[in-house]
């Protein structure tokens, strides 16, 4: 060959730099592509740790410090989505423009291709079909992520609602058992169930006494004599029932402090 011939003749021709080029935009491309699949998967997995609640055993319940740091998390990760979902449509316009210059060199020399550059062309176009296929599907990865991560911020708003209110009804119902305990401990102190309980078994007897008093009293009279009437007993009777209603009505309220007093010193026991 001669030298002058060969000192003309570019190492590197048009095309092979271009398909160099286009070689290091899909490295690129699939770099990007690793990125974002591996940003995704977190984001999924966060998502669905939120929405459906963590796969161990602990507590779905959580503290303030923990929402916040959950809320700010899925605040971030749905800010990082959407410039990840910018970042995919600029790959999708790249990823034509890339298409549409190759179909152009393929065009306009294809007339003077030799098979390895048809070969090499044929690839490139295989090559960038397959990546216009992983941006589609990371494109969809990243939408589903996104409508994940919206739910579990909805989620967490209502979480936060529900804890507000389940905190104001505990506060609640600690303060009502708080008198209720006040309550106990004072007719405890003062022995007011023991007093109670002497007073109903006194009334009782006598209230008991007296009918029996009257039902003597019947059998001794003769017939047609006066003596107690049956309205005078069934008033009687009528009022040891009474009495007797009182008292278990006193013994359930107390048993009910009792039980509240035992739980709560329990709970205490536990913290």
């Amino acid at each position: 060959m001669d030298l002058t011939a060969l000192l003309t003749t570019p190492l590197i021709t048009t095309e092979s730099l271009f398909a160099l080029a286009v070689d290091v935009g899909l490295l690129i491309l699939l770099v990007w592509f690793v990125i974002l699949l591996l940003m995704i998967r977190e984001f999924r997995q966060f998502a669905r740790d939120v929405v459906h609640g963590p796969q161990s055993g602990s507590s779905p319940t959580m503290d303030g410090q923990t929402y916040e740091l959950c809320q700010e998390s899925v605040e971030n990760a749905l800010n990082y989505t959407t410039e990840n979902n910018d970042t995919l449509n600029d790959l999708i316009i790249i990823q034509k423009a890339l298409e549409a210059q190759v179909s152009q060199i393929k065009a306009a020399s294809q007339i003077s291709l030799t098979a390895d550059e048809q070969e090499s062309i044929d690839d490139l176009n295989q090559q960038l079909s397959k990546s216009h296929q992983l941006i589609r599907k990371l494109k969809g990865d990243l939408d589903r992520s996104m409508e994940g991560l919206r739910k579990a911020k909805n989620k967490l708003d209502k979480q936060s609602d529900t804890v507000d209110s389940l905190r104001q009804e505990k506060e609640q119902l600690e303060k009502q058992f708080e008198q209720l305990e006040k309550e106990y401990m004072q007719v405890s102190e003062s022995g007011g169930f023991n007093k109670m309980e002497k007073e109903y078994h006194q009334e009782r007897q006598q209230l008991l006494n007296i009918i029996e008093n009257y039902k003597k009293k019947i059998s001794e009279q003769p017939e047609g004599g006066a003596g107690p009437s049956n309205e005078e007993l069934e008033a009687i009777q009528q009022q040891l029932h009474h009495v007797t209603k009182e008292k278990e009505f006193v013994e359930k309220k107390y048993l009910d402090l009792l039980e509240e007093s035992e739980k709560k010193a329990e709970e205490k026991k536990d913290q």
